[in-house]
């Protein structure tokens, strides 16, 4: 009786696991959009300032604040693939021979654990890739501050709101 209570439990556990993963897809399909479009914003930025075409476009990279946003750009949609797809990598029902169930005993104790330990690692990826997102729009705005008082407001402001992000991100990301 005992046993079927803490199989109960950990069936209980991993479903709300389970469901804490989905919240963690839908934060990542909302960071590749975010992406999608800070990228397609400094596209249209770049191309009001320098103009169209390879030679233009070629112009503007050389400038090491546009070229390190697009980086920072490139890292964080990377970022947030890779873990779209990792997400799927524990799934609920498993193989056994020629039968397809659920986890059981400690399979399932083991599992949750493995899957707890995913989800925080995940939180933590997804703050360091809002982190880039930020820090790739700080850089392409001091690109076009005019006023080095202004870029350096900008860029404390940055390091204040990602210092208190780190700080409670848990809080945050619950």
């Amino acid at each position: 009786m005992v046993e079927d209570g803490n199989q109960a439990m950990q069936k209980s556990i991993e479903k709300d696991l389970f469901e804490e993963q989905n919240k963690i897809l839908d934060r990542f399909f909302s960071l590749i959009t975010l992406t999608f479009t800070v990228f397609g914003f400094s596209i249209a930025a770049l191309s009001f300032v320098y103009g169209r075409g390879i030679s233009s476009y070629q112009e503007a990279l050389r400038s090491y604040h546009i070229a390190f946003a697009l980086f920072c750009l490139f890292i964080a949609f990377f970022i947030s693939i890779g873990n779209v797809l990792a997400i799927f990598h524990h799934r609920k029902l498993v193989r056994r021979g020629d039968k397809v169930g659920y986890r059981e005993g400690n399979e399932l104790i083991s599992n949750n654990l493995k899957i707890y330990l995913d989800i925080s690692r995940r939180k933590n990826y997804y703050v360091i890739a809002v982190t880039l997102i930020g820090l790739g729009l700080t850089s392409f705005v001091n690109h076009f501050s005019q006023h080095p008082g202004l870029a350096a407001v900008l860029t404390i402001g940055f390091v204040v709101i990602v210092l208190m992000l780190m700080r409670n991100f848990r809080r945050y990301l619950s």
